[in-house]
């Protein structure tokens, strides 16, 4: 039933959630210590983050009491269960690690083991500017290519682990930021054209489930724009796009930032931040208050220009 919102009450579950915490933090007033007090009010047994500048997850993970897999400066799996860091080709844009969810002293299912990556696909080019303006196919796909390739690599590696692991089977989370939409997403709303995304789709066509869509499927109703709740949606002194597709110099909204699973069950699914605008639909809850837009977000109480994505998941069998 992959893809499927389940709410088997014998399974075991976990909560994972994906950030990308903006430079470390660095970009509000005390930044790091407001990624605490988010991170502290809603807890998860799994936390990747993205965008760590070097410090964020390992002065995080001692606060929280937590174990933190990171051999690079850009991504981090944080997890308060047991967990194995793994060196993988793919360092710095994606960390991995073996995660052993449970405990083997209950009768609850014991010691289930998860591979979670945390990922932070290149940024650049971005491939929503052009595509915005009408260019088509061809040249999204040129310039989805450095994601890809790096999902791509993502994959190879997952099979390798899971191979050395002896699991063919090991259940899989791939989250993070993306730096690119969904498909699925861009077909079904009507402000966009239809252009398909390369990066993601792959993890579609090798089995995964976009978690939060499984919960919520309908795009128009929930778009759940994670990028970016701070952007201005328009610039006052901007009256030519600097960059394709931003006309007035405003930023396109869009859901970047992702859970995708294979061989567990997604039980629930949330996109927790902030909204400058009185955000209100299906799947999002509001964590930081009204938040102000660049360059006005020193202040902010939710520290990051990116919602925070949860999903509960669960075990089969």
């Amino acid at each position: 039933m992959n893809g499927d919102a389940v709410t088997h009450q014998d399974q075991p579950t976990f909560t994972l959630q994906t950030w990308n915490v903006w430079y470390g933090g660095r970009e509000v007033d005390y930044g790091q210590e407001k990624q605490y007090a988010i991170c502290a009010q809603f807890p998860a047994d799994v936390l990747a983050l993205q965008e760590c500048w070097g410090t964020a997850a390992e002065n995080l993970a001692p606060k929280l009491g937590v174990a933190n897999a990171q051999f690079g400066w850009d991504t981090a799996v944080l997890s308060r269960h047991a967990l194995v860091p793994l060196r993988t080709s793919t360092l710095p844009y994606a960390q991995a690690a073996i995660v052993e969810v449970g405990d083997s002293g209950t009768d609850a299912g014991g010691v289930r083991r998860v591979l979670v990556w945390s990922v932070h696909l290149a940024p650049y080019p971005y491939g929503v500017y052009r595509a915005l303006t009408g260019e088509g196919q061809g040249v999204a796909d040129e310039e989805e290519a450095p994601r890809r390739e790096q999902i791509e690599e993502v994959l190879a590696e997952t099979g390798r682990i899971c191979a050395e692991h002896g699991d063919p089977d090991l259940p899989v989370v791939v989250c993070g930021d993306f730096n690119t939409p969904s498909s699925l997403d861009w077909a079904a709303r009507s402000d966009r054209p239809d252009i398909r995304w390369r990066a993601t789709d792959a993890l579609l066509e090798a089995g995964f489930a976009d978690a939060f869509r499984t919960v919520h499927p309908d795009p128009v109703e929930a778009p759940a724009d994670t990028w970016s709740p701070i952007e201005p949606l328009t610039r006052a002194g901007h009256a030519e796009s600097p960059e394709p597709g931003r006309a007035g110099g405003a930023e396109p909204r869009d859901r970047i930032d992702f859970i995708f699973v294979r061989g567990l069950d997604t039980v629930d699914s949330v996109m927790r931040g902030c909204t400058a605008e009185g955000l209100a639909e299906p799947g999002f809850a509001d964590v930081g208050g009204r938040c102000a837009h660049i360059p006005e977000q020193r202040g902010n109480r939710f520290p990051s220009d990116h919602q925070m994505v949860e999903a509960r998941l669960a075990f089969r069998g």
